[in-house]
């Protein structure tokens, strides 16, 4: 009697195996037990969070052949050569094959030699396709990128909608649905259109903690450009523009000035479009600039910087461009560059919508300045949107939490003088004219309106009108403004938090014009050197070096070689033989066989130059730990420290000085490590204090999660968090 060998051993074997991982990353073992139990499912994952593995992997543990739809002709490529690489046989079915290429592909389908097939969309209404199918023994379909087939989604594709058909034409295969990024609608719409039978709903964590966030006003947008590619010399990087026009105003800039750059737009001829994105995919040229037309599906896992020179139009689209950075887990950063200008881009390019659609578009783009304007941490800023939370700020890993935006001290003040103009302009009036009002312009239309004998008039004259338009909207992001339709024209309201601005009951968050980021530049430098920890940088040039090489005899993109991480884990590991190779992370069992041959004699001769030992111990460099960096209490949180004093709680200091109740618990972790507080009875009930004490005591856990656990989740973040430090203080 044959032994059955359990689901997860089956999937851990051939991970490693075919792609040389150790572990699953977070959600994917639950997907792809779902896929080898042919039940249905619906998976959402972040970019760069291992979608692809939850449908791969599962298909080299089936029998017979796995159908992806996928509605890039790129990424199909793409995903086929990397599997090719990897030993495994798997093409594609698109407009580009031959008539010769198509009868190769479906002799393979029909004599069962294929394990994954990728289709477009667009073939699959024909008929044809299906018949061809129907002789491949059909293990599962995957479908690709779903949130095209719903109308709710940022990306709709109306083939999409087509795909039922694969569900009437096999009513036994299981159909598995996978995106980066959808909500609730989006994924109720998904389920309804594909006929999902009680799928496996399975939703990941939005944050990316390997990518840094940054969002500045336009101030010398190329020299702004400049300094994030120049940190970034020898690596790749994607930037986007609103407007085709923009893109070649753009690429021209960065070719005057040196960089290898190409453009991608939907106004290129199609072979234009597809050279130019070979050539950045193969690393013949570091940037790309490009409209949204660009990136969907593009596997590319060594993207180091995305740049947005203009707002995205909604965060859906921000999520998932800025997710082509770092989709290998190593650290990148994304910078959005917005100026007043891009919304009436934005408004031109809506004007042919319907009223409807207009508005959902017009909203979802006053989101995204909202993003851009207000000062929360950008990891938690963008998660709350997908309906999440983080368990604290990133602390080091966005603009805001690292310190380097300049809060202007007199915020509240000057917060006051525009919303009391917004009032004295009885709330008829947009940004532009408040601003003109509180700069103390004297022009016709404010004169006729007698505006400039109101006590606001000139208030802000020392200020530029660009940073008052600037203010107004902060205030507007920080909900202390809204920003209304008034027959085609937008007005100012004040909100309830507005009237109490007025009061003096809180005040917002102001940013200081025209600062650089000068600490971001220092945080980016930092997160090279832990990803490169324990690495010698010489080698690692060394080996890029060899991998291009090799991927030009095979004309693949360099990644499809190896990754990033792999070559740095070479540099780290100094393997000596086949065995140690092996134990490299990205290397499987059929790249040790065509690769390690030349990679270890590069090695070797490296090491012998440098006088360097072999096979060196990694996991014990990995695991020296590093100090936990501690961040010294900002401005804002001191100011808070008197109103703790006083025996305010959370909620009330929330609501006396503007901030969210997550920045308030925040700023109680900096005071009661400050003051060195031993007590949590102010904050947390004495029965809770007891059970998280014992806990500690008892496992002494290394992170906070670890006693969230140990408490099921019975007990929030907040209160362990509480808890711990005033444990810690004691010692």
């Amino acid at each position: 009697m044959n032994q059955v060998i359990p689901i997860e051993d089956q999937l851990s074997d051939v991970l490693k195996r075919y792609w040389g991982y150790e572990s699953f990353h977070d959600l994917q073992l639950p997907a792809m037990t779902a896929v080898l139990e042919d039940r249905d499912s619906l998976v959402v994952l972040p970019t760069g969070g291992g979608k692809s593995l939850c449908y791969q992997a599962p298909a080299m543990c089936s029998d017979g052949m796995a159908v992806v739809v996928s509605p890039l002709i790129s990424l199909m490529k793409d995903q086929v050569d990397a599997l090719t690489a990897n030993g495994i046989s798997a093409a594609y079915i698109n407009s580009t094959l031959s008539d010769a290429e198509k009868w190769n592909v479906a002799d393979r389908i029909k004599s069962h030699d294929i394990k994954l097939l990728y289709l477009a969309p667009e073939r699959i209404g024909g008929g044809r396709v299906l018949d061809l199918l129907e002789q491949g023994n059909v293990s599962f379909f995957a479908i690709d990128e779903a949130h095209c087939i719903s109308q709710w989604g940022h990306d709709f594709r109306p083939h999409y909608r087509e795909l039922k058909l694969l569900r009437e034409r096999f009513p036994k295969a299981s159909f598995h649905a996978y995106t980066a990024t959808a909500t609730q609608r989006v994924r109720d719409d998904i389920e309804q259109q594909l006929g999902l039978h009680e799928p496996e709903s399975l939703v990941g964590n939005f944050d990316r903690p390997n990518l840094f966030y940054r969002a500045a006003k336009k101030n010398n947008l190329m020299n702004q450009v400049k300094k994030v590619v120049d940190r970034h010399a020898q690596s790749p990087g994607i930037v986007y523009c609103i407007s085709r026009k923009e893109v070649e105003k753009v690429t021209a800039q960065l070719r005057e000035m040196g960089y290898k750059a190409a453009a991608y737009h939907a106004g290129m001829a199609d072979d234009d479009r597809a050279q130019n994105q070979e050539a950045f995919i193969k690393d013949k040229i570091q940037i790309i600039v490009a409209t949204v037309a660009f990136g969907m599906g593009i596997d590319k896992p060594d993207v180091r910087f995305v740049i947005h020179t203009g707002v995205p139009k909604t965060m859906e689209n921000y999520q998932q461009e800025t997710g082509r950075a770092g989709r290998d887990g190593l650290e990148s950063e994304c910078h959005l560059f917005y100026g007043g200008n891009d919304a009436r881009i934005w408004k031109m390019i809506f004007s042919d919508q319907a009223d409807a659609v207009r508005k959902i578009s017009l909203d979802s783009l006053q989101t995204m300045i909202d993003f851009c304007h207000n000062v929360e941490c950008r990891h938690r800023g963008l998660v709350r949107h997908f309906g999440q939370d983080l368990e604290k700020d990133c602390e080091t890993a966005c603009d805001v939490c690292a310190g380097s935006i300049e809060i202007v001290k007199d915020s509240q003040k000057i917060g006051q003088m525009i919303v009391s103009s917004v009032y004295r302009q009885q709330e008829r009036f947009g940004v532009t004219y408040t601003a003109r009002v509180l700069k103390g312009m004297q022009d016709e239309r404010i004169t006729s309106n007698q505006h400039d004998e109101l006590s606001t008039f000139g208030l802000l004259k020392i200020n530029p009108l660009k940073t008052i338009q600037d203010w107004i909207g902060q205030l507007v992001g920080q909900g202390f403004l809204q920003q209304v339709d008034n027959d085609g024209f937008s007005t100012l309201k004040i909100s309830p938090s507005g009237k109490q601005l007025l009061k003096g009951e809180v005040s917002p968050r102001l940013i200081s014009p025209g600062e650089e980021d000068s600490k971001s530049v220092t945080k980016s430098k930092s997160s090279k050197t832990r990803s490169m920890k324990g690495t010698d940088e010489g080698l690692f040039s060394e080996l890029r070096t060899l991998r291009t090489a090799k991927a030009l005899e095979k004309n693949v993109p360099p990644y499809v070689v190896f990754g990033d991480a792999a070559l740095i884990d070479m540099a780290r590991r100094f393997p000596s033989s086949r065995a140690k190779f092996l134990e490299v992370q990205g290397v499987g069992q059929k790249k040790c066989e065509e690769y390690s041959e030349d990679f270890l004699a590069v090695i070797r001769t490296y090491c012998e130059e440098k006088g360097l030992p072999l096979d060196v111990d990694v996991d014990a460099i990995l695991a020296q730990s590093e100090p936990a960096e501690v961040r010294p209490p900002s401005a804002n949180s001191i100011q808070s420290f008197d109103l703790f004093e006083q025996g305010l709680s959370i909620e009330e200091i929330a609501q006396k000085i503007g901030r969210a109740k997550s920045t308030i618990e925040g700023y109680l972790t900096d005071y009661i490590r400050s003051r060195k507080i031993t007590d949590p009875s102010p904050w947390v009930d004495a029965s809770l204090i007891t059970k998280v004490q014992e806990a500690i005591e008892e496992i002494q856990p290394a992170r906070l999660k670890l006693l969230f656990l140990h408490f099921e989740g019975n007990i929030d973040y907040t209160t362990l968090r509480i808890v711990s430090e005033c444990y810690r203080n004691r010692d």
